[in-house]
């Protein structure tokens, strides 16, 4: 009887094991998470920027300012021109999105011009 039970915690562990291991290949290669149809607005901060970017570079293929003004409500509701302002500025120091900073500046200035009513585009 000793023997038995001296092995049972051997089995249990050993069931602990693989039913992790198990779990980890299932969760990770076969069947990983995948999201879609995520709301910019539960991004995390340092990838803000980034969504401002892509805003900015397709206003500056489009010049939609409504539809852009719209995806940038997604991200924050009310518009905070001085946070897209502080966003751009990281925007500028990062060499990976440097280049987006003249059409993200354009775009957040006629944002501006846009919710103020003045003329523009």
């Amino acid at each position: 009887m000793a023997g038995k039970t001296r092995q049972a915690p051997l089995y249990l562990l050993t069931g602990l094991l693989i039913g992790l291991g198990l779990g980890l290949l299932i969760g990770y290669r076969i069947l990983p998470v995948q999201f879609f149809d995520i709301a910019p607005s539960s991004l995390q901060q340092d990838y803000k920027p980034d969504y401002l970017a892509m805003v900015g570079l397709a206003y500056n293929a489009d010049r939609d300012i409504g539809r852009a003004e719209s995806r940038i409500r997604q991200m924050m509701d009310p518009i905070d021109i001085d946070s897209l302002r502080a966003m751009s500025l990281k925007l500028s120091e990062d060499p990976r999105t440097k280049n987006s900073y003249e059409p993200v500046r354009t775009f957040i200035n006629d944002l501006l011009d846009h919710m103020t009513g003045s003329a523009g585009g």
